[in-house]
């Protein structure tokens, strides 16, 4: 195997550092999105435009000292110093404070290899090591030049690049994918339980076609004629999660650990054997849903909820997802739920062959979009496992060649 052959500052690879930071850039209520570090992910290749503020055309053009280009690299040097993601084309936004932007020499250095390097937990790390400030952690401009860059031959450089982004983009696929099931499946959801416009006995919408509602007291609206109030726990079984010793957690354990923002870590103990919700139960997670249809662990920080039949399940990840939490929230120094609270909260329900028909129609969407979770994680994980082998030389992009253009031709095939 080709073994790198030497490393270099990444100040001696780049072409140039584009700088904006040093004063607040002016904004306006429109224009061109002004992207800030919460904007910069590693679940993410491009920035993810969350939160954004604006600059106005004038600003934009005379105010910065330089602007973005297509494949520069956005690097976050304030707060989580280190995050990378790749700039694209065409650029649709700017960046100004707490980050800079790197310009590969294309002589030197490949840009979808530096960008790869750099997420690399050995980069990663290094990064770490040079971080200055106890509150606000952040890596001076003039620091850089101590992140050495193992560099291969260009073409070596290349492939490696290529690996990294095409398994990161293969990941945002699915995730794209999923995105697009879970709105369908919260829109039928919406329609047929929110909006009461299931199909009536004619086929066409209930509450649009004149279906005729009732006024219910519990709930202060209307609902359809014939529906019933009851409580939740009338179609789940609730309890509490159980904590997990230290010694039971490996990062290569065959089954999920959830706790109350989702998966947290491995274990080769179950503690749930069927499909099961967790509900985030106290905390800044408090409310969130996460589900497992597989054997598991949820931990203590939430509420787990088991459907009494199993056409229930999805129907009731709705439901759950669709309850304002911060309405039955208690706890004076976190938000706190407990069991109680949510056993006792009222719902509207029909008769039981239409939560049916809703399982029957998303069922096929949910287990596609789990089989897509299930793909990235793996994904992730080889893609993670390669990266520092690839690095030094101990295995070559050929060995993994196959895998790879099933990658991208199953890409090709969504048409992205």
């Amino acid at each position: 195997m080709n073994k790198v052959f030497k490393y270099v500052p990444i100040t001696d690879l780049l072409e140039t550092i584009i700088d904006n930071r040093g004063k607040t850039v002016p904004t306006s209520e429109k224009g061109i999105p002004l992207i800030a570090t919460n904007c910069i992910k590693h679940s993410s290749i491009y920035p993810t435009l969350e939160k954004v503020r604006y600059v106005n055309e004038e600003t934009h053009t005379n105010w910065f000292r330089a602007h973005l280009e297509p494949n520069d690299i956005l690097f976050v040097n304030k707060g989580t110093p280190g995050r990378v993601c790749l700039v694209p084309d065409p650029v649709s936004f700017c960046a100004a404070q707490d980050m800079m932007a790197f310009r590969c020499n294309d002589d030197l250095i490949d840009y979808k290899y530096l960008f790869a390097v750099l997420r690399s937990d050995e980069i990663q790390k290094k990064i770490e090591n040079n971080h200055v400030g106890l509150v606000i952690p952040h890596l001076r401009k003039q620091d850089l030049s101590s992140i050495l860059i193992p560099i291969r031959d260009r073409k070596e450089q290349e492939l490696i690049g290529n690996f990294y982004v095409s398994l990161s983009e293969k990941i945002e696929l699915n995730n794209r994918i999923n995105a697009e099931l879970e709105a369908m499946a919260k829109t039928l959801y919406d329609y047929w339980f929110v909006q009461f416009d299931f199909p009536d006995a004619n086929g066409k919408p209930y509450k649009t076609s004149g279906g005729k509602m009732v006024w219910n007291e519990e709930l202060n609206r209307d609902v359809p004629e014939g529906w019933e109030v009851e409580t939740i726990n009338e179609y789940a079984d609730f309890k509490n999660g159980k904590g997990i010793k230290k010694e039971h957690l490996n990062d290569t354990g065959q089954f999920a650990v959830y706790g109350s923002n989702g998966i947290v870590g491995r274990t080769d103990h179950v503690l749930f054997s069927e499909p099961v919700i967790a509900i985030g139960r106290v905390g800044a997670n408090y409310g969130e849903v996460h589900y497992s249809l597989d054997k598991c662990w949820i931990s203590d920080n939430s509420i787990t909820a088991q459907p009494v039949k199993k056409e229930y399940f999805w129907w009731l990840i709705l439901i759950l997802k669709n309850i304002n939490y911060s309405n039955i929230a208690g706890g004076s120094a976190q938000p706190l739920i407990t069991q109680g609270q949510l056993k006792a909260l009222p719902i509207a329900v029909s008769n039981n062959f239409l939560i049916e028909d809703f399982h029957r129609i998303i069922d096929s969407s949910y287990l596609k979009l789990n089989k897509n979770i299930k793909e990235n994680q793996e994904l992730a994980s080889l893609r993670d496992w390669l990266l520092p082998m690839l690095m030094n030389g101990q295995v070559s992009v050929g060995d993994v060649a196959e895998e790879l253009g099933m990658v991208a031709e199953e890409s090709a095939r969504y048409g992205k």
